[in-house]
């Protein structure tokens, strides 16, 4: 596409002025992102789909069972050995203002995937918390690192030239976009290992902004049977009436994320309705000026 916009430029420096005004290729570089654009979300979701299987061992995992807190789980272990590889053969094919976008959007992706995934487990013991946390610890180091990969990390002589030759910091808006998307599954494994006589207390002062929502989606992690919801929710601050309803019809954690969905899409809806709605109102004043 920059291409595309130097050769428009050099164009308009060589014919007569009275061409120059008719010389546009914005249409072809609107088609060059477009190709670019789909060219990354094919890349990104290459790279997703090699981590369906190591998502797959995590939820075959009897959390509520789990006991003992070790070393990363297996499954990081092979999130690690998809990623690595092919992050660093991406780095050395793609420019990289583009490399970037991918590390961006695969970041995003893969944090939503992976809260999305936590929320939908039937149940999780305290050391299971401790061990998703400590899983979580190390994935987060390693999408941290993503535009920044260590020249070792990478699997041939070229990756490992490219990668030296760039920045060894990476850039701070994803950095802070990466953390922020941490924290929201942080803070949900923190409430789930926390002791229930606790629960309340410790959720109002660490997640600020948790809505009723989030706190349900917790107590159905830590299993906590309807009434006893039903107590908690009307302790958090909830309608009594509406924390009977709530629990009575047992929203499960994989309910409250299609329904987040679909609020999401609702909205955006709506959005898209009042932009239209506006240009309407826009083009039909236009139609009593004067041309």
């Amino acid at each position: 596409a920059e291409t595309v916009e130097a050769l428009e430029d050099l164009i308009r420096d060589t014919v007569d002025d009275e061409y120059k005004e008719k010389i546009d290729m914005m249409g072809q570089q609107e088609a060059f992102h477009d190709i670019t654009a789909k060219a990354i979300r094919i890349l990104v979701s290459g790279l997703e789909n090699r981590l369906e299987e190591p998502l797959k061992m995590m939820t075959a995992i009897n959390w509520a069972m789990f006991v003992e807190v070790g070393e990363e789980s297996d499954y990081v272990r092979y999130m690690h050995k998809e990623i690595q590889p092919y992050v660093s053969t991406a780095r050395t094919l793609i420019p990289k203002s583009y490399f970037q976008s991918f590390c961006d959007k695969f970041a995003l992706g893969f944090t939503t995937t992976y809260y999305e995934t936590l929320i939908r487990l039937k149940t999780i013991s305290e050391p299971g918390s401790q061990q998703l946390l400590l899983d979580v610890y190390n994935l987060k180091n390693l999408i941290l690192k993503l535009p920044v990969l260590e020249a070792s990390a990478a699997s041939t002589p070229t990756a490992r030239k490219a990668v030296a030759t760039g920045s060894t910091i990476a850039p701070a808006m994803y950095t802070k976009m990466v953390q922020k998307q941490f924290k929201n599954i942080e803070l949900l494994l923190k409430m789930t290992g926390t002791p229930v006589n606790l629960l309340i207390d410790v959720f109002k002062d660490q997640w600020p902004g948790g809505s009723a929502l989030d706190l349900q989606q917790v107590m159905s992690l830590k299993g906590l049977k309807r009434n006893e919801q039903a107590a908690m929710l009307e302790r958090f601050g909830l309608d009594p009436a509406l924390a009977r309803k709530g629990a009575a019809v047992n929203v499960t954690s994989a309910t409250i994320v299609s329904e987040r969905f679909q609020a999401v899409q609702e909205s955006t809806t709506q959005q898209l309705q009042l932009s239209q709605m506006r240009q309407k109102v826009n083009d039909f004043r236009n139609s009593f000026r004067p041309v």
